[in-house]
């Protein structure tokens, strides 16, 4: 099973040996990096930290769209896309340190001399593009309980890099509150304690917090979502 947890993070590595050709900034955690109201002709490359891109909306809860974090780049929309269309507004999750290439350096030392920074940049769009794919189809196809089981199984093989399938604990740390994950996925922070709850009722879930996640029985997680998915 393929995953694609809306967390992007070592997509560009390359970026990193360039951060000459950029201006370098930090933020504290909380602090706004930039809004729709004043966007940027330019792309950040996170070397260090977090931030969490943020649909803004005038009524409700805002929408967390993505979290970007080390050796990813984030500003591309917009970079590129003039007007409205621009992402929304990005917040550090943490104490961020990152660099800001400007739009003339991109199109021009960058397009010109450094061909592979543009490759891992369609990169980490596919890669984005591909998560909103994923996750419409799962809005559609699949029930709030199925889709948390499924940011579950994403998650667990994001954190640890890949489960074989005979291993049947799984013990990592999330760096995410069950509240962080309702967040990504749009759907009420009730709705995910009470999967959580009924997935340790039935002996499959043991512990979810922000510093430790154990999963007793993955092969039986697993199972649920494909199951949810026929």
């Amino acid at each position: 099973m393929q995953y694609q947890l809306p967390i992007f993070e070592n997509l560009c590595p390359s970026w990193e040996k360039f951060t000459q050709l950029g201006i370098r900034r930090t933020f504290l955690k909380g602090s706004q990096v930039f809004d729709i109201a004043n966007p940027i002709s330019g792309i950040y490359f996170v070397k260090k930290g977090a931030v969490e891109v943020i649909l803004y909306t005038q009524r409700g809860p805002e929408k967390v769209l993505y979290y970007v974090g080390p050796g990813c780049i984030f500003g591309e929309v917009s970079c590129f896309v003039a007007g409205n269309s621009g992402e929304a507004r990005v917040r550090a999750r943490s104490d961020v340190e990152c660099y800001f290439f400007n739009r003339d350096t991109i199109e021009g030392t960058i397009a010109h001399q450094h061909p592979t920074l543009l490759i891992e940049l369609i990169r980490a769009e596919a890669y984005k593009i591909r998560m909103y794919g994923v996750l419409l189809q799962d809005s559609l196809d699949s029930d709030h309980f199925v889709r948390v089981c499924k940011m579950l199984v994403y998650l667990a093989n994001f954190k640890t890099g890949g489960i074989p399938a005979s291993q049947k604990a799984i013990s990592f740390q999330a760096d995410m509150t069950q509240n962080d994950l309702a967040r990504l996925m749009g759907i009420h922070r009730v709705t995910v304690a009470k999967t959580i709850s009924q997935l340790r009722a039935m002996g499959i879930l043991e512990r979810f917090s922000k510093k430790s996640v154990l999963i007793a029985d993955f092969p039986a997680l697993t199972e649920l979502v494909e199951k949810g998915n026929q």
